[in-house]
Order: structure tokens, then C-alpha cells, then sequence
């Protein structure tokens, strides 16, 4: 017999394939209950609303990209610092359909989903993450605002396609390299950071996205938590 959380992964296995192929506007729960070989009044057992579903979705897509940068800070400390930390993060999001869309505001994708109501809950931690590496002294405090110019410019990066389509035709790991060389030589301080302070931050902000990742997928399969 199937536990409740493999029968949410092939629930939600279904709802990526669909919602990557029709958007999300195509998508039925009886679209994706029978694409997943089960009842339409089994999906709601896990999620009561479509809505519900696809926010579960997103958050477990999110869930993978945490933990590939995780492993990275884990296994070598200096993944942790913000050109390699941003260059990452921007290829595993290209490389994945629906967090492509969701970094690019593809709205012919992910048409009319609302703003999640974790975004906020994100937010937080993501405050949690710009505390400590200021706190380690990662980025140079001599730049006006150099955290809000450090995301402005990686955001600059996920939208460049929409705004310049003639970027297109340079491959991701090209775009990957451009911006980890512009967020290493603008906005991070000269020389090699301290290496046991590398290595904590890289625990600290490793045990940040471990959190974050519980309780993402606390929400994802414990219908409870959704009230």
C-alpha cells in the first residue's frame, strides 16, 4: 500500500508534468488525478483546493533547490560566499521549468497563482541569511545598500531574456559566470575570506535552509497544517 507521502509526490509528480505542458490555467484536479491514476477525491484528502496544491508544488520544487545548495556549502565552505551562493542558485532555478517560470514571472506558465501565502515565511529566513553574512563580513561595506544591489543584480540576470531577447542565445552557465564575476569583484570584499569563519557561516546558513526546508515540507504533507 502506498504511503500518504508517496502517494503526494506522484500527486504532485502529475501536477508539474501538466502544469509545465498547459499552465496552470489548463490544469484540473481531474486532469491531474487521473494523470496520477487515482480519484479526484483522493488529491483532496492531501489539498482542498487547487490552489493549495500548486503552492505545495512550487514549495517542494523549492525544497530541491535548498538542498543542492546545502550539499554545496557542506562539501566545500567557500559555496557559501555570495558570487558562488547567487551563480548557483541562478542555474538550479533556470534548469528547473517551474522555478524558471517563477523567478521570470512567467505568467503564460503559472497564469493566475496568487502570491504564496509563505512568501512571507521565505522572506524571514531570507532576512536570517542577509544578517549572517553581514554579521561574517561577505560583502563590502563601502557599497550603499549592498545587499538590495547584490539581489538587483542577479534579479537583472533571471529577467535579462524578457528585457534584452538577444541574450538569449548565451547559455546559462555563460550567465552563471557573468554574474558571479560582477557580484565578486563589485560587491565582495578584496582578498580570501577567513577560513574557519567560512566554515561557520556555511553551518549557520546550511542549518537556516534545513529549517526552512522542514517546514516547507511540514505544510506539503500533513494536510493539518493547512487547517
Amino acid at each position: 500500500m502506498a504511503q500518504p507521502t508517496d502517494r503526494a509526490d506522484r500527486i504532485l509528480d502529475a501536477a508539474a508534468e501538466l502544469m509545465v505542458r498547459l499552465g496552470y490555467r489548463k490544469v484540473t484536479i481531474d486532469d491531474i488525478a487521473r494523470r496520477a491514476g487515482i480519484g479526484k477525491g483522493t488529491v483532496y484528502l492531501h489539498w482542498r483546493t487547487k490552489e493549495q496544491l500548486f503552492e505545495a508544488l512550487i514549495m517542494r520544487e523549492s525544497i530541491g533547490v535548498l538542498n543542492g545548495l546545502v550539499e554545496a556549502f557542506r562539501a566545500d565552505p567557500t559555496e557559501v560566499l555570495p558570487h558562488r551562493f547567487f551563480a548557483r542558485s541562478f542555474l538550479a532555478a533556470m534548469r528547473d521549468p517551474l522555478m524558471k517560470a517563477l523567478v521570470t514571472g512567467d505568467t503564460e506558465l503559472l497564469g493566475s497563482m496568487k502570491r504564496s501565502a509563505h512568501q512571507g515565511q521565505s522572506q524571514r529566513f531570507g532576512d536570517r541569511y542577509r544578517e549572517l553574512i553581514f554579521k561574517h563580513r561577505l560583502l563590502r561595506d563601502d557599497v550603499p545598500d549592498v545587499y538590495m544591489a547584490v539581489v538587483a543584480t542577479a534579479t537583472g540576470f533571471h529577467l535579462t531574456d524578457n528585457i534584452n531577447p538577444e541574450f538569449a542565445a548565451l547559455d546559462d552557465e555563460a550567465k552563471a559566470r557573468a554574474l558571479e564575476h560582477t557580484i565578486r569583484n563589485a560587491f565582495e570584499p578584496a582578498g580570501d575570506p577567513d577560513p574557519e569563519s567560512l566554515a561557520t557561516v556555511a553551518d549557520e546558513i546550511g542549518n537556516l535552509f534545513d529549517e526552512l526546508n522542514a517546514q516547507f515540507r511540514e505544510w506539503i504533507y500533513t494536510p493539518q497544517q493547512r487547517g
